[in-house]
């Protein structure tokens, strides 16, 4: 089981993280986008592009494994965090590929939010 998250970052960007029922993030946005609905058309080609094994690069460099999800043109879509261990990736392409297709989304701008503007207050408050 994943999830897709959508959130909203501190300069009003969205992104999205694709998170294991472990908790662990396997798979995050590589661009951020002004729209929300940008960041959901990017859910829906990772969901499209990740049945496909040809999609998936692996990469090396000096802090180590990780992988690239790209679309048909070549675009990247997501990019993993680093992996000590070979295995440990191939093991997150797999839930990828597994999981993407039903994850569900969860929209955590509006909770990202509205936990600024009450942190603005409260700083008002005071």
């Amino acid at each position: 089981m994943a999830k897709f998250q959508i959130i909203k970052d501190l300069d009003n960007k969205f992104h999205f993280n694709l998170k294991l029922k472990s908790g662990d993030i396997v798979l995050r946005s590589t661009d951020k986008t002004v729209a929300k609905i940008s960041c959901e058309k990017q859910v829906e080609l990772v969901r499209a592009n990740s049945q496909f094994a040809q999609r998936f690069s692996r990469q090396t460099d000096d802090q180590g494994s990780f992988f690239i999800l790209k679309d048909a043109d070549n675009q990247v879509l997501g990019r993993s965090g680093y992996y000590t261990y070979w295995l440990d990736m191939e093991r997150s392409i797999a839930a990828v590929r597994s999981y993407t297709h039903d994850a569900e989304l969860e929209d955590l701008s509006a909770v990202a939010q509205g936990a600024t503007k009450g942190a603005a207050l409260d700083l008002v408050a005071e």
